[in-house]
């Protein structure tokens, strides 16, 4: 059975509403040693780091757990800023403004922030919440925790999808599932091409089992095997025997992966925390207009309140809806 060194997570924010991007967040690890499949899936990082799923602990060590654990909407940002913030710095990414954090830690989409007005100004102040001093004390002990159990970052980013490529996406593509699912593979590309060798668990969204004929139709180059397709977790083996080396891709989809693996939990923060930055924008710019206009996170019910009471105003400032309302 193969062994992997190169574990990457990846999780999803804001799937379901009709305003606002959705973000697909992904985070790679080199492990101390290669493990095989049935290892990796019982691999308990929290424990190997030193760091808590709590957010209760968060006064004592660095929490990584399911965004929405960390997020509360009456709150703020604040907690999910911080410990999200502390990752991006031991990444490497820069912070210092809100353009030169999207440059660096926002994978390119096909369309940039520039394309919609309501992405393209900054909040004040950014971070949002927290402080850059916060971010970079976080870091340094996340990178000590790391160094002492020989585990390091490889990679921690965001892929941010504007609501026009996703209509387009979801027009092309049938629904909003198969678009997630383009995001993803455009993601896993290049970080299997890096590091060849990878296993992927990928939070899992909805009741699909069946990934074959999907992986096969993005990676025809590759052959894939069926490990399990069931309730809880479908897993694959993709190979190129052709290729020097034999390039492998382990990919499992997992039913609640951020609670109980890591780096899909850091994937997890990551997507929100830009999700949530990129919504902050978006009311941000709208009440530049109207600061009567009461701001909305996005989702069905709220989002639906937020366009019936901008409703004049976009048509008086010439929005274009195409651009703006996701296809549902």
């Amino acid at each position: 059975m193969a062994h992997y060194r190169t574990v990457v997570g990846i999780d999803e924010a804001g799937l379901g509403p009709i305003l606002g991007p959705l973000t697909v967040g992904y985070s790679a690890f080199a492990l101390p040693k290669p493990l095989t499949p049935d290892a990796l899936m019982a691999l308990d990082m929290w424990d190997a780091l030193g760091l808590s799923r709590n957010p209760k602990d968060r006064k004592h060590r660095p929490v990584v757990c399911d965004s929405k654990k960390l997020h509360n909407p009456a709150k703020g940002i604040g907690a999910l800023e911080e410990e999200t913030l502390g990752w991006i710095r031991a990444a490497g990414h820069a912070c210092d403004n809100y353009a030169d954090f999207y440059k660096s830690f926002c994978a390119p989409a096909r369309e940039c922030p520039d394309a919609c007005d309501w992405y393209g100004v900054a909040p004040q102040p950014f971070p949002v919440s927290s402080t850059l001093e916060r971010a970079d004390l976080r870091a340094a002990r996340l990178a000590r925790s790391m160094e002492s159990a020989g585990y390091s970052l490889q990679a921690f980013g965001v892929s941010a999808v504007l609501e026009g490529e996703l209509n387009r996406l979801m027009h092309r593509l049938g629904n909003k599932a198969r678009a997630e699912f383009d995001v993803i593979t455009r993601i896993l590309g290049p970080l299997w091409e890096k590091h060849r060798q990878v296993a992927v668990l990928c939070d899992r969204q909805g009741g699909r089992t069946r990934y074959g004929r999907a992986l096969h139709n993005e990676f025809p180059e590759a052959r894939v095997e069926v490990f399990v397709e069931e309730k809880e977790i479908s897993s694959y083996e993709l190979s190129i025997p052709e290729v020097d080396g034999c390039p492998r891709l382990f990919i499992a989809f997992i039913e609640k992966g951020d609670g109980d693996h890591l780096p899909i939990a850091l994937a997890s923060m990551g997507a929100k925390y830009v999700r949530e930055i990129m919504m902050h924008q978006f009311n941000a710019w709208f009440a530049n207009y109207d600061a009567e206009l009461k701001p909305t996170a996005g989702y069905f019910k709220d989002g639906r309140r937020w366009l019936m009471d901008s409703a004049e105003l976009r048509r008086r400032i010439g929005v274009d809806d195409a651009r703006l309302i996701r296809r549902r």
